[in-house]
């Protein structure tokens, strides 16, 4: 009985220190831009050998992601976009594959490629990096269409450039990456033209400190509780006793 007790709330730490993990990686994340809760998500894995029928361990399957969207705040930049609703822009991550973002703080490099706060490329037209000509302005519409004029013609003289790669894929099939962007599991993204950006403005991170910290404090006296259950188990196994303490 004394092993299956120390078995039950070693398992129980495991599990607190994953949610303790991911509650400080969302705190630490409270200001940054468009970030997505992690939210961990635990299965039960029964173990199987000689004495272990009655084992059933608690791992954490993955570490999921929470999709409501965060608080739109506005900025009155140009090139900062929000999306509106459900929806992503897609980008070039580093491995040269498409990934998604929310990431809407957007800027020109000295090359002309349209990239975000990260340096990820936006994608636009045919999934492509959006590479843009010397511009005396520019201007993103609420579909993603890019518009400016160019260097040496009248300022009225509008061209359009390029559009967005706005996609909508089920949040379902999204999964984290460990470069913090986000990749559809399900298929390959394609453009919807449904998804509707707030220009002038950016998305908040949706993790809320307070919830944050009110999660931390919870983990760390459960944290405190299965310790000293281990603890008073051992004790009492070695013909000690040993109350447990809840703080």
């Amino acid at each position: 009985m004394s092993q299956q007790a120390i078995y039950l709330a070693m398992t129980g730490l495991n599990a607190t220190m994953e949610r303790m993990t991911a509650a400080t990686n969302n705190l630490a994340n409270a200001s940054t831009i468009a970030f997505k809760a992690q939210q961990p998500v635990f299965q039960a894995q029964p173990l199987y050998g000689q004495g272990l029928a009655d084992r059933v361990d608690v791992a954490s399957a993955e570490v999921s992601a929470d999709f409501k969207p965060g608080p739109i705040e506005q900025t009155g930049r140009s090139l900062d976009v929000a999306v509106s609703g459900s929806g992503w822009i897609g980008v070039q991550a580093e491995d040269g594959t498409t990934a998604l973002t929310r990431d809407g703080s957007l800027s020109i490099s000295a090359a002309g490629v349209l990239q975000t706060s990260a340096g990820n490329p936006v994608l636009g037209r045919g999934g492509a990096p959006i590479t843009l000509p010397p511009l005396q302005n520019v201007t993103i519409g609420e579909d993603g269409t890019i518009s400016g004029t160019l260097v040496g013609q009248p300022a009225d003289q509008i061209t359009t450039l390029n559009r967005l790669f706005l996609a909508n894929p089920q949040p379902n099939t999204l999964k984290r990456r460990s470069d913090g962007l986000f990749q559809d599991e399900a298929a390959q993204p394609t453009p919807d033209a449904s998804v509707k950006l707030e220009i002038g403005a950016l998305e908040g991170s949706n993790a809320n400190p307070v919830a944050m910290m009110m999660s931390m404090i919870e983990n760390t006296r459960m944290f405190q509780m299965q310790t000293e259950l281990v603890h008073m188990t051992i004790t009492e196994g070695q013909g000690q006793s040993s109350p447990l303490t809840l703080s």
